[in-house]
């Protein structure tokens, strides 16, 4: 049996230079190409069809020796009904596997953004850096460590250091490490739990956030003094200045209202419709067109120059997230942000109106805390009610 196997030796393989296919026996042959280059092929059948599974190159190391030990070995497989062929990319699956989990955080990261960047994860270009630096930077302890070996420890580790000093941004640091490592899980690059949680895990060892540093809002101008900003900000001829306007008359955040488009604006049932991705809790949300904002959407009309409803004419693209602020800083309102006019707006509604809180939250895209309430009222989420309020809102901004 072995003769009509081994019909081949070193010397004949050695001088066969015409292209072709020639048998060693028992499924076994060496491949001869054009260009003079030999390889070795295993033929079988499977499942009642033909299959070839490759040796590699013929070499002093991959010689015909090397070759008839592992067509035995293919042959044994095929006799137990074991497809040599898909066992090898199993293997090699599992290997690859076995190799990912000894990658290292540092080395994912690039992964990680490119995954997140295709579902459009980022609210913001900003919002983007900010997890970059922060994951870059902060997080840098940990860039070597294999993947799969990142414990509680190594991120307490990172974490420790900041946390009494820069305690809003070693919060971000751990939340952002938290979504990298889940994503590994996901991607079957992880089996242990995530340790960069908080509850029942770094609650054990760090100080609460809210006890090291107590909250502070961001600064706001009285709910009184709106009325008399508001005739500074309309006498302005800026297009940075009704921007803003338009920020402070719906309670939007700023990233919203710069980027929004003439799609999202229906005219014909005095409503911006801001999409989920948009918005920072991924929530599509309504917001009413009245009085003067309504006036100011309609006037934008007249200088359109692209998709956006506000956008900076001088670069024909979104304004900054700086542009707002500097509107505010040139009237001379150093110690006020954007973000705290929707303070004001709230303030306002809860000191001087008597509409529902839930209103009031619902304009700021709040979600309600009450899930009894939230069913009862998901369904336009309270839209007519809120647009009484924003009528309020509009004509208290002109008196």
């Amino acid at each position: 049996m072995s003769g009509s196997r081994h019909k081949l030796n070193r010397t004949i393989v050695k001088g066969l230079s015409e292209p072709g296919r020639y048998g060693d026996g028992g499924g076994l042959y060496l491949l001869v190409k054009a260009s003079g280059n030999k390889s070795w092929i295993y033929r079988y059948m499977m499942d009642g069809r033909s299959r070839e599974m490759g040796f590699g190159p013929m070499s002093n190391v991959n010689h015909i020796d090397v070759a008839r030990r592992n067509a035995d070995s293919a042959r044994a497989m095929v006799k137990s009904g074991i497809d040599p062929v898909e066992k090898r990319n199993a293997d090699k699956k599992i290997e690859i596997a076995k190799l990912d989990k000894h990658r290292n955080f540092g080395e994912l990261l690039d992964e990680f953004f490119e995954a997140k960047d295709k579902t459009g994860y980022f609210r913001s270009p900003q919002t983007r850096k900010r997890w970059h630096y922060c994951l870059n930077n902060h997080a840098s302890g940990i860039h070597r460590l294999p993947i799969n070996d990142i414990h509680t420890k190594d991120v307490y580790s990172i974490l420790e250091p900041i946390w009494t000093t820069k305690t809003e941004t070693a919060s971000r640091t751990r939340l952002y490490v938290e979504a990298v490592l889940s994503w590994a899980k996901t991607m079957g690059l992880r089996e242990d739990p995530n340790p960069a949680t908080w509850r029942g895990n770094l609650d054990q060892l760090l100080t609460p956030k809210s006890r090291v540093r107590p909250a502070v809002n961001l600064p706001s101008l009285e709910w009184q003094k709106i009325p008399a900003f508001m005739k500074e900000l309309r006498s302005l001829d800026w297009p940075s200045a009704r921007l803003l306007e338009f920020i402070i008359l719906t309670a939007s955040r700023s990233g919203e209202a710069r980027g929004a488009t003439w799609d999202e604006m229906d005219i014909g049932n005095t409503c911006w419709k801001i999409p989920a991705l948009r918005m920072k809790m991924k929530r599509p949300h309504l917001v009413p067109l009245q009085g003067r904002v309504l006036e100011l959407v309609e006037s934008q009309k007249a200088d359109k120059i692209n998709d956006l409803v506000f956008p900076n004419p001088k670069l024909s693209k979104a304004f900054s997230y700086n542009a707002p602020m500097v509107t505010l800083r040139k009237l001379g309102y150093e110690n006020v942000t954007t973000h705290g006019f929707r303070s004001s707006f709230k303030t306002w509604a809860l000191e001087a109106t008597n509409f529902p809180t839930q209103a009031i939250e619902f304009a700021l895209a709040h979600e309600t805390k009450s899930a009894v309430e939230g069913a009862y009222i998901r369904g336009n989420r309270m839209l007519e009610k809120r647009r009484e309020v924003m009528i309020a809102w509009n004509n208290y901004c002109a008196s």
